[in-house]
């Protein structure tokens, strides 16, 4: 699997909403797991201390998990804890940024106790749940 510094996690805000939103659901997550979470996070404004250069990654970077024929790819092994219900964590006057996808969507198709290289491959459609 790929390694190096520039494989690492993180969560980088523009505004103060989406600084809360980001703290706020990593000491969730955080404390439904039961240990820290040490994706980074920061303003994206600090990126001057690494030279003020932010490289957005490929396409064929992004929610590689969720593309066909990825998931072979990954030996992620899944914590099999989600995240808790938004209402339960969100910071006050933040409820416009709910989630759109139902609880239902969640229960069918989150976290399951194997790795998803053994997951299904196929793209999953919006309604099946």
């Amino acid at each position: 699997n790929d390694r190096g510094t520039q494989y690492r996690s993180g969560f980088y805000w523009f505004d103060d909403e989406q600084k809360a939103l980001i703290e706020a659901s990593k000491a969730a997550y955080g404390k439904a797991l039961g240990k820290s979470i040490t994706t980074e996070t920061a303003a994206a404004s600090d990126y001057d201390k690494y030279g003020g250069v932010f490289y957005y990654g490929e396409d064929y970077h992004q929610q590689y998990l969720a593309k066909p024929m990825a998931r072979p790819y990954c030996s992620a092994q899944p914590q099999c804890v989600s995240l808790p219900p938004f209402e339960e964590w969100a910071p006050p006057g933040l409820e416009h940024h709910a989630p759109k996808l139902p609880e239902a969507f969640w229960k069918r198709h989150g976290p399951k106790p194997h790795c998803v290289i053994r997951s299904p491959d196929e793209p999953i459609k919006w309604g099946d749940w």
